[in-house]
């Protein structure tokens, strides 16, 4: 199954351009509200779970956040991201896993997903996401 997931995400990013699939968005306006409403420094540990290549990284980066994570099950999406940073995509921390796999090595102050939790289909996935979480944020 896992093979399959992967392999799935791994097409969708390869053969897709950011304009072909319905989750993109080029300015993340609600995701950054969300973030701003919390008033943290930029020294705050952020991970964009599902970020794939989403421009959220972009904008925080712009915003001179310092602890960026990208957490994404697909490498190639986070190959278009890296590019798209260029030299930039040194400052954040760039994560291959599937969420329900992932074990942090830190805390973060604040866990976006946007879109990755939905795509969980069994409660055993959903109740290891919700223990990730719980334990590292």
């Amino acid at each position: 199954m896992e093979t399959t997931k992967k392999t799935h995400w791994e097409n969708v990013y390869q053969t897709k351009n950011p304009d072909e699939v319905s989750w993109t968005q080029e300015n993340p306006k609600t995701s950054l509200a969300l973030i701003h409403s919390f008033k943290l420094n930029k020294q705050a540990r952020i991970i964009d779970v599902g970020g794939g290549d989403s421009r959220l990284v972009d904008y925080l980066l712009e915003e001179g956040y310092e602890n960026i994570s990208v957490l994404d099950i697909s490498e190639k999406a986070l190959e278009k991201a890296k590019n798209r940073l260029g030299a930039k995509a040194s400052k954040v921390t760039w994560i291959v896993s599937d969420v329900v796999d992932f074990k942090p090595e830190t805390t973060y102050d604040i866990w976006h997903d946007r879109a990755a939790f939905h795509f969980l289909t069994s409660e055993e996935q959903i109740a290891q996401y919700l223990k990730i979480v719980s334990k590292n944020v």
